[in-house]
């Protein structure tokens, strides 16, 4: 299962969604769980998994419930998941997809917690190596053709492709921009950022370098800034004031380079298109326009409303946050946040491997919030479980030759 879980943009059954690999191989674990006999782990997996399902269903019954009290005024200025029928409010059919999605997350995130070994590792980045290869597969068959050489995607959102072709803001280089099997550059830096990150507490040297060299390869915000976060913690916590300092005497050199009128015009251009269009241009007024439209229609919403939404799964923002907010209100937000966060211990682990893994958790969170609304990507729910693995197996710096590979 662990080989596969970075590939989301090809479906075993085109005309159903939700019917990627790893959703394919964890019904069919489920089943095996449910079918053998009684355990320990087993018992604790059903366990959770139903109070997962009760805490939902409350958040829904009592969404549903105060949409047909007070109306829902939904309007076109919602990123709906199902567009339309702004009159529909009360359980509408994305409540019950969506909620489909976030029931196999979960069950990814309890299978690994309750039943992986310490060989997990080992399976989790060679998935990552293939999925890393066939992108950089992608960055250069484009390169040498000009044409998209993707064969693998054949997922549709509506009418439009999973694999569309963004191109690199590189000067005189004919380039796109890393997205692998994941769709776009932002949701490849969502599902491999963490793993990078750890990379660093396992001393995954191969790993780290692969990893780091694809990310910068999406020219996305995203991932640039959640790589320059970690550095600078990273550094701190080692105290490796040097490196800082390096890393100074390098954005100088750099600036001096940028005197040069060649070294600045194609400079401007990659700023521009990586950084600048995002922040000043229609498509970054557009995004903030969105988030503002979301929070000012949660503040709209009746006191109870607020608190807990309008229902799973009804709109779909370009950020977590008002997501979160408008979907399952502000009690939805704390409960999520409690979830992410709580019991995440790694007293067993080195310390290295604790910072990398906090690091990593605490941006991914970030990015999740600010740009990234995708809750059922099965690496946030792979990363959020390896906690409880590491620390059931004591994992240190130097791993066994079975997850070093």
């Amino acid at each position: 299962m662990m080989l596969f879980f970075p590939i989301t943009s090809f479906v075993l059954l085109p005309a159903v969604q939700g019917t990627t690999i790893i959703t394919i191989l964890v019904t069919g674990m489920f089943a095996l769980i449910i079918a053998l006999p009684a355990g320990a782990n087993k018992w604790l997996f059903i366990k959770e998994l139903f109070v997962f399902l009760i805490v939902f269903a409350l958040f829904s019954v009592i969404s549903q419930f105060l949409n047909l009290l007070n109306h829902v005024p939904l309007n076109a200025g919602l990123l709906l998941v199902n567009s339309g029928q702004y009159l529909d409010d009360f359980y509408r059919g994305s409540h019950l997809t969506q909620a489909l999605y976030l029931i196999i997350a979960y069950i990814v995130y309890l299978a690994v917690k309750y039943f992986a070994d310490d060989s997990v590792i080992k399976y989790i980045y060679w998935g990552l190596r293939v999925f890393c290869l066939y992108g950089l597969y992608e960055v250069f068959f484009y390169f040498a053709t000009g044409m998209k050489g993707d064969f693998i995607t054949n997922r549709q959102f509506g009418e439009n492709s999973a694999s569309l072709i963004q191109t690199a803001p590189i000067p005189g280089l004919r380039l796109i921009r890393m997205k692998s099997l994941t769709g776009e550059p932002s949701m490849f830096a969502f599902s491999v950022f963490p793993f990078w990150a750890l990379s660093y507490g396992l001393k995954r040297k191969f790993d780290q370098s692969l990893l780091f060299f694809c990310l910068m390869l999406t020219f996305s915000t995203t991932a640039y800034g959640a790589m320059v976060l970690f550095h600078f913690a990273w550094f701190l916590y080692k105290k490796r004031y040097k490196q800082i300092i390096y890393v100074l005497l390098a954005v100088l050199l750099v600036l001096a380079a940028l005197q040069i009128d060649a070294i600045q015009e194609k400079a401007s251009s990659i700023y521009d298109s990586v950084f600048g269009n995002k922040l000043d241009s229609g498509s970054g007024r557009s995004r903030s326009g969105k988030i503002e439209n979301h929070f000012g229609f949660w503040l709209q919403l009746s006191t109870w409303s607020r608190a807990f939404g309008i229902g799973f799964g009804y709109i779909r923002s370009t950020d977590f946050i008002t997501t979160l907010l408008v979907n399952n209100g502000w009690i939805g937000v704390l409960t999520f946040s409690g979830f992410f966060f709580y019991n995440r211990s790694l007293k067993a682990t080195s310390r290295d491997l604790a910072f990398a893994y906090y690091a990593g958790l605490i941006i991914l969170f970030l990015i999740m919030m600010a740009s990234v609304p995708e809750f059922a990507y099965p690496s946030l729910w792979i990363y959020l479980a390896l906690s409880f693995v590491m620390d059931k197996f004591k994992f240190l710096n130097e791993q066994s030759n079975t997850s070093k590979l």
